[in-house]
């Protein structure tokens, strides 16, 4: 930022508060609000919680257990969401979650979608027969511990004769994630659950082909792929879906520089601020 689309510009600012009368905006963006009760209060007394944008990291806290009563976001919700201006989520998935989780589904026109982003273009990007790591599994168990299947996904490949790498979520640099990509073929995001996934998103920047059973998480039919199968408890059917796509792919002699192209041009951050723009000027009904 700053930034400008046709109906909309961005500009950062330090410092907001509900009394900084002399800032000629019109909403304040709170991407990764800390929003205490009181300063919550502050804003509602000043009359100004119509002008707030909070989120996506906002709620849930615990993605099965929302809303979560001695979280004081979550006990007062409905009463949130009713007074500020949107609440932004990265993907109707999560829209629909927390919406009827929390019994209101007749306040979808309050939900923003701002997709997740990244503005990692990295300038060299090792050809798909250049790559040493044939996938990476991704495991991240936040709300629902898979280990289990992770190992034997895992074990299902390694048997397969595939070089597979794993990466289990808080256990690793962003250095490390990132040069890994650049020597990876695939990606096996095995996460239970994500709302927004920027770690895939870095991943996929460098032309990583990406396998997912959350369907907001399949960017591109070029570049990614569904597979519900994940889900299941035994994974056997993921893993011989998954081989059939890998073989089919790797025989087609991908180009990776053009796959992380793909990925850059959807994932990056302007995108998400047109989707902003967009979803303050329009109304879901």
């Amino acid at each position: 930022m700053p930034y400008k689309t046709s109906n909309c510009q961005f500009i950062p600012r330090d410092g907001i508060s509900p009394t900084s009368r002399k800032i000629k905006v019109d909403y304040f963006f709170f991407s990764l609000p800390s929003e205490r009760k009181s300063i919550y209060k502050k804003w509602k007394k000043y009359c100004r919680t119509n002008s707030l944008l909070l989120g996506p990291n906002f709620v849930p806290i615990k993605w099965f257990e929302f809303p979560m009563i001695k979280y004081w976001q979550e006990r007062n919700f409905r009463e949130i969401l009713q007074s500020i201006k949107g609440l932004i989520v990265h993907s109707n998935r999560v829209r629909d979650h927390l919406a009827s989780k929390s019994n209101n589904t007749d306040l979808l026109n309050k939900f923003i979608i701002f997709r997740p982003c990244t503005d990692i273009k990295p300038n060299n990007i090792t050809s798909f027969d250049n790559r040493h790591i044939d996938i990476i599994l991704f495991e991240k168990y936040s709300d629902s511990i898979r280990t289990d299947q992770g190992n034997q996904l895992f074990n299902l490949f390694n048997n397969a004769h595939l070089k597979i790498k794993r990466i289990f979520y808080g256990n690793y640099t962003k250095e490390d994630a990132l040069y890994l990509a650049n020597d990876s073929k695939f990606i096996i995001y095995f996460s239970f659950y994500d709302t927004g996934a920027i770690a895939l998103k870095e991943i996929q920047n460098y032309g990583v082909i990406s396998f997912s059973h959350q369907i907001d998480l399949v960017i591109s039919n070029k570049t990614s792929y569904y597979i519900p199968e994940l889900e299941y408890e035994d994974m056997k059917p993921a893993f011989n879906k998954i081989m059939n796509y890998i073989e089919k792919i790797s025989k087609s002699a991908p180009n990776t520089s053009s796959i992380a192209k793909i990925n850059q041009d959807l994932s990056k951050c302007e995108k998400a601020l047109d989707d902003l723009c967009e979803g303050i000027n329009k109304k879901i009904y």
